[in-house]
């Protein structure tokens, strides 16, 4: 008679046990970048019917079916993909995904997902997860070099490499912006020079001077010499007006050729704004016009990355150049739900998952990318807990069950004394 009560009682204290083990869990990875939480959802178990029920007859009513249950059992424990929060950490080869998806990982023979930006690099130059080694994938075409970037990843291999101290060429130069001042009590025939190092087409450093020669009253000719090779101005007179102020033109071309191996280059000379003391100007000071600017660099070396929002991972260079070298893959799923936890802060796919959906950060649905910042665990302590109290409570009723239950078998079998 009170049998079906422990069964029932023991079936309760199976259930909220393992409701306890996932809320343990859950807080456990409280601090475990990219953890996903999950929860336990219970489900009622097997009836019996005593009494079917019966149709409402002539002057008699229905009769309601008469069933007793006989326990619960754990239904299934889901996963919830709700965004964690994202902290910054300074850490430049960090990243995290604001939005859904999964990076991509793999050891060779497997893919993984994870959420766990938390990357490193190895000493062969590969981007991976310092926890187990898998080297983080990519996708595109970027990195794998154009007629005017080098290559940095290999075509037909999806691995992400980071070479850092691998090189990359300079720009030449195509803009020298001047400033200053030509003396304007100077005589004809008197000069003023500005000097400034420009780069040629091999990012070879060249010196090229610029002399102004006064050939009249507010008016100037140019001339150019560089290192290496010739360079020719127009024959394009400078003119100030009686207050000093640049008049014409704004910009000269100067051609660079000659140098033995570099391809000749057009180097534009900004004078200033016609009417404004913004660049050249004839005052009646001492002459200082000088060449402040120029927009060429030397060669230089990969010395850090960053990512862009896009998933583009971003090579910072010695001369200063930002070079493009690849980009994350992203997995997205049609049911995020249904992939396997492996440990390791990685997923994998199944039947119910489906196959990923493999594309670009900030497309297609996928979420962006914060380099520099990590996604903490969506774990939410004061939805834990209260969980914790209900499972607690819930396994604990349940022991009484099988109390009361027990109580009465004891009072049944005292009945043949």
């Amino acid at each position: 008679m009170a049998l079906a009560a422990l069964f029932t009682g023991a079936s309760g204290l199976a259930a909220n046990s393992q409701a306890l083990d996932v809320i343990g869990n859950n807080l456990a990875n409280l601090n475990t970048n990219g953890f996903k939480s999950q929860r336990t959802l219970f489900k009622d178990l097997v009836y019996q019917t005593m009494n079917p029920g019966t149709a409402p007859g002539a002057g008699t009513g229905g009769i309601n079916p008469a069933q007793n249950g006989f326990g619960v059992g754990v239904g299934r424990v889901d996963s919830l993909f709700t965004q964690g929060a994202v902290n910054p950490t300074g850490r430049s080869l960090d990243a995290a995904i604001q939005g859904s998806g999964f990076f991509v990982v793999s050891n060779g023979s497997s893919v993984a997902y994870t959420r766990d930006g938390s990357f490193g690099v190895d000493a062969n130059g590969f981007l991976i997860d310092p926890n187990t080694g898998d080297r983080v994938q990519r996708t595109g075409t970027i990195g794998e070099g154009s007629a005017t970037t080098p290559g940095f990843q290999v075509p037909g291999n999806n691995n992400i490499r980071v070479p850092f101290g691998a090189g990359v060429s300079g720009t030449e130069t195509a803009n020298v912006t001047l400033q200053g001042n030509l003396d304007g009590g100077m005589a004809v025939g008197g000069t003023a020079t500005a000097g400034i190092q420009v780069f040629d087409s091999q990012s070879t450093p060249r010196a090229m001077t610029l002399t102004f020669t006064k050939t009249g009253a507010n008016t100037y000719n140019v001339t150019a010499a560089v290192s290496g090779g010739t360079a020719t101005v127009p024959a394009t007179p400078v003119t100030f007006d009686q207050n000093g102020l640049l008049v014409s033109p704004a910009t000269l071309a100067v051609s660079v050729s000659g140098i033995p191996g570099a391809a000749a280059q057009t180097i534009t000379l900004n004078l200033g704004t016609p009417g404004q003391a913004t660049g050249l100007t004839q005052f009646g000071a001492t002459s200082t016009a000088s060449a402040v600017t120029q927009d060429g660099a030397g060669s230089g070396t990969l010395t850090s990355i960053s990512y862009g929002q896009d998933g583009q991972v971003l090579g910072q260079f010695s001369n200063g150049r930002t070079v493009s070298i690849a980009q994350f893959a992203i997995a997205g799923f049609n049911n995020e739900g249904g992939l396997l936890r492996q440990g390791n802060n990685y997923f994998t796919t199944s039947a119910s998952s489906g196959a990923a959906l493999v594309g670009t950060a900030g497309s297609g649905g996928l979420g962006s990318i914060q380099g520099g910042a990590l996604e903490g665990a969506n774990v939410d302590i004061a939805t834990e807990f209260s969980q914790l109290i209900i499972a607690q409570r819930g396994f604990q009723i349940n022991a009484q069950t099988i109390t009361a239950a027990n109580e009465a078998l004891q009072v049944v079998a005292g009945l043949i004394r």
